[in-house]
């Protein structure tokens, strides 16, 4: 159940009703330092690089910092993060002054911010702007740098978190490439600035001639404010920081570097899932992030995540090549940063220290990461120190049984099947259609890899302990050998025999093998199901109006079966492939347009066999006023252009749509496969697929496998 929270900003006034009071934050940036006061500051900003910023920008940097506020004042339902609450996603309306009213109010730009805001935090967001009346200079918030150390003039800006993959970052760009950066970091605590100014100091002697500038931003407010420590929107504020630094040097492009393994972050166990697996660099929120400031800046901007397809472990290994391995000591990953002291720097138990533990010891780092940093030995001490003990044991335990079914699995579709949250990030990532999910599986196998290894290595290191049970029963090696997991590990998958000529749809995604190569996936259903129309009827000459028809009616039986699936609880409600139902998510309307399609094809057929041209072309042309519905609600390839000449437009549709899926997706997995459709398809009003060898196909769908 959601709740309305109701933020008012700024100078901004609304008129709210009584009952809304009790849900409503007041927050300001600028004026008096009263309990609402959010204080931000810009440190160590050098004169020589400073500018004013454009109007958009103080807006933007203006909704972030509210954004993220308002995130960390308003508690979410669930006690802890790895479980939902009944009240885990919030109805934030805020209420904002800004400078460009007319550019926040435009459509575009709200269609833009509270899509990616709402899959980032997993929140509903609704905005509503007014005309700002009390602005303030920018350098209010700037403090100059006295240093007068002539570094060059930064090319790039790169934020800096302080963990081991934003120095693996920084030690990338600084060390390796050699790059003039700006490194802007965010502090969330003053508890870290020992650290910090450590680790600047050991990366400045790496570098040697190549110093990199450094700027420090921090937002505080009153410590009573602090309600809600997930801060699932913080990314939105870093990537903002970091891009209106950028607008002041006169750049155009922010760098983060977080592994790929965290930035998928693909849920350890059920219960954890949407935003309650944080995405701060997902794929789909990066480039959210790039569509927003592109509009905020008016021009082409690039955020990126040049660290995407390496895990945690690789990571490590590349700072210990670059002979940087004394910079991991002093980096921080822990998230409850409320926990850190002088002496322990990671609690040891939340999910953050897991990863960078494993990590490092799959990276053979040991050494660099003392264990008298951690509050709690991840591996051996009793839970108890932890207030969720059963919440981190259940996360410890589904972490481990997360990479016990990835080493389980052969290939990429069963991996899309057992985590079907990776169809999120597919149509984002910077790599040929083709090869995106086996890149993910690629890295996810390397990632299983690493954890059982660290596993086995530590069940051998501690094997005496383990067996005269000297250790604690709660700690997680007596846990995994007493094999006591919350979860059990699934049986192996059988590997199918597949025919040597496949294609057939599975799931969102459509499997294919030509002549007993290499099993591939194509994604997609507009050009990919035309294709396999045409492989259904060899040598027919078909009309492209039926074909696109045909595809259509497939399309809408594959979406009664999966919505089936969801009303007989054999599916996820949250499962993403199921998110192309759109608005059309009504199974009564689906029926409709799957039986008005066979309608109007079993009716061409019979005028056909009774040799009735006349009626033959009127259907023709009822299909075509039809798929301009089907299509547009559906959603298959979207609106048909409005064309005199319906058929043409259809057909040079059609003949694209199948050229756009061999050349971007089935070139680059089988290039002969590609040449055989090229060779011997022929298009025009009437298609056909002619192959000469008198091939089969498997084309059967592939149904709750």
């Amino acid at each position: 159940m959601d709740i309305d929270r109701y933020i008012i900003c700024g100078d901004s006034l609304p008129q709210l009703s009584t009952e809304c009071e009790s849900n409503t934050t007041r927050l300001h940036i600028y004026g008096s330092d009263d309990d609402c006061k959010l204080n931000l500051r810009i440190d160590e900003i050098q004169k020589r690089l400073y500018k004013e910023v454009p109007a958009r920008f103080r807006d933007l940097l203006d909704i972030a910092t509210y954004v993220f506020a308002a995130d960390q004042t308003n508690p979410r339902g669930a006690r802890d993060v790895e479980s939902f609450g009944s009240f885990w996603r919030r109805r934030f309306h805020f209420f904002i002054s800004v400078r460009d009213l007319e550019f926040w109010r435009s459509a575009e730009t709200q269609k833009v911010l509270c899509e990616t805001l709402s899959f980032l935090s997993d929140d509903h967001y609704d905005f509503i702007f007014s005309e700002i009346k009390h602005q303030s200079s920018f350098q209010t918030f700037l403090n100059f740098t006295d240093d007068e150390v002539r570094r060059n003039l930064p090319e790039r800006v790169v934020m800096f978190s302080g963990g081991v993959d934003s120095v693996g970052g920084a030690v990338e760009e600084v060390v390796n490439q050699k790059n003039p950066v700006l490194l802007v970091n965010h502090r969330a605590t003053q508890k870290l600035d020992i650290r910090y100014e450590k680790l600047r100091r050991l990366l400045n002697t790496k570098a040697t001639n190549n110093l990199p500038s450094h700027v420090r931003v921090t937002v505080n407010k009153k410590k009573s404010m602090n309600r809600e420590y997930t801060q699932r929107s913080r990314s939105f504020l870093f990537v903002t920081l970091g891009a209106t630094i950028a607008e002041m040097l006169g750049l155009s492009h922010v760098r983060f570097y977080e592994n790929g393994v965290i930035s998928l972050n693909l849920p350890i166990c059920a219960h954890v899932v949407g935003g309650n697996a944080t995405r701060t660099t997902h794929p789909r929120v990066i480039h959210g992030f790039q569509s927003l400031l592109t509009l905020v800046s008016g021009k082409p901007f690039c955020v990126d995540n040049p660290f995407h397809w390496n895990t945690k472990g690789e990571i490590a290994k590349l700072i210990s090549r670059a002979e940087c391995a004394d910079l991991i000591a002093d980096s921080i990953s822990c998230t409850h940063t409320w926990e850190i002291s002088n002496q322990h720097s990671h609690c040891g138990y939340c999910s953050q220290c897991i990863d960078r533990r494993f990590a490092i010891l799959a990276a053979g780092l040991e050494n660099h990461d003392p264990l008298e940093q951690y509050r709690m030995d991840i591996f051996t001490e009793s839970r108890s120190k932890s207030e969720h003990i059963n919440e981190d044991k259940t996360l410890f335990a589904n972490y481990l049984e997360r990479a016990n079914q990835v080493d389980l699995i052969d290939g990429p579709l069963q991996f899309l099947k057992k985590f079907p949250e990776v169809a999120r990030a597919l149509p984002y990532l910077d790599e040929s259609v083709g090869a995106r999910l086996p890149r993910c599986f690629d890295m996810y196998k390397k990632h299983s890899g690493e954890v059982n290894r660290v596993i086995d290595k530590m069940l051998a290191e501690h094997g005496r302990a383990i067996r005269q049970r000297s250790l604690p029963p709660d700690s997680m090696l007596r846990i995994v050998y007493e094999s006591r997991l919350p979860c059990t590990v699934s049986a192996k998958l059988g590997k199918e025999d597949l025919p040597e000529n496949v294609f057939r749809r599975k799931g969102e995604a459509w499997q294919v093998r030509f002549q007993g190569g290499k099993e591939f996936i194509v994604l997609g259903h507009k050009g990919v199901g035309y294709i396999h129309q045409l492989l259904s009827r060899p040598g027919e000459a078909i009309s492209a109006v039926e074909i696109v028809c045909g595809s259509a009616a497939e399309y809408c039986n594959y979406l009664i079966v999966a919505r089936t699936a969801i009303e007989d609880g054999l599916t996820s409600k949250h499962n993403p492939l199921l998110d192309t139902l759109g608005a059309i998510s009504d199974k009564q309307a689906i029926d409709q347009y799957r039986d008005e399609a066979e309608r109007l094809l079993g009716e061409i057929d019979r005028a056909r066999a009774d040799n009735n041209e006349v009626l033959v072309r009127e259907l023709q042309v009822e299909i075509q006023a039809f798929l301009s519905t089907i299509h547009t609600s559906v959603g298959i390839g979207g609106r048909l252009k409005q064309s005199g000449d319906k058929q043409k437009n259809i057909r040079d549709s059609f003949r694209s749509a199948v050229k756009r899926v061999i050349d971007n997706q089935i070139k680059h997995a089988d290039s002969s496969l590609a040449e055989h459709l090229t060779k011997y398809t022929t298009f025009g009003n009437h298609p056909k697929y002619q192959p000469l060898d008198g091939i089969s196909w498997e084309l059967s769908a592939v149904v709750n496998e």
